[in-house]
């Protein structure tokens, strides 16, 4: 049995459904080409951001039922990823980088002298700003979600005073990335009224069992 994420009328509040093999065939070139619009492709696959590609099963080292669990936690997380896109307008971006990358009129790097996660500047948002992916909306930067595995005091007091430049935050719940990560998405208010936060794949996944 394959399970597959279906949107509701009420956008952000997905359900599970049971899927025969050839419908979930037909989800997938569809979530393909939905995801294409949101993601780039390389070589003819689509660049899913860093824990959301399905692994190759060879390379897996995986037993069977190891591998199909892995596998179907991320087929949903990828629908619940390309969902929240959909939801919000938003494209990913490859030219993020830090939290000023949001303030700018551009998709574009800090100067490495500058960029608090690539250069010599502030290291300040480090810890917070593991496995981040960039959103950008009618070209430019709307948003930045990230998947850290904990939450400090420092990194709350840190999204604060980004909140002090103009951004919005919001943080809870799994982030889609899984293993244990929470999720946490900054955003720019003029570019991106309102944002909700993504389904959890594994809650989704033992619900419908």
């Amino acid at each position: 049995m394959i399970w597959v994420v279906q949107p509701n009328p009420s956008p952000g509040n997905p359900t599970v459904i049971a899927s025969s093999r050839s419908q979930e065939e037909e989800m997938n070139r569809s979530l393909e080409i939905r995801a294409s619009k949101i993601f780039k492709k390389e070589q003819g696959e689509i660049l899913w951001p860093y824990g959301l590609a399905v692994p190759k099963q060879r390379r897996s080292q995986l037993s069977p039922e190891q591998y199909e669990e892995t596998a179907a936690h991320v087929r949903v997380a990828q629908q619940v990823i390309v969902d929240w896109a959909e939801d919000h307008g938003l494209r990913c971006s490859e030219s993020g980088c830090c939290p000023k990358w949001l303030l700018r009129n551009a998709s574009r790097q800090c100067e490495s002298d500058a960029c608090g996660k690539y250069g010599s500047g502030s290291r300040d948002d480090e810890s917070w700003f593991d496995h981040p992916v960039y959103w950008i909306k009618d070209g430019l930067p709307a948003a930045i979600t990230s998947a850290p595995y904990s939450v400090s005091e420092e990194d709350r007091r840190r999204i604060e005073q980004w909140k002090e430049s103009g951004l919005v935050a919001a943080f809870g719940g799994p982030g889609w990335y899984g293993f244990g990560t929470t999720q946490i998405v900054m955003w720019h208010p003029k570019r991106l009224t309102s944002v909700c936060l993504a389904e959890d794949a594994d809650r989704l996944l033992r619900h419908s069992k």
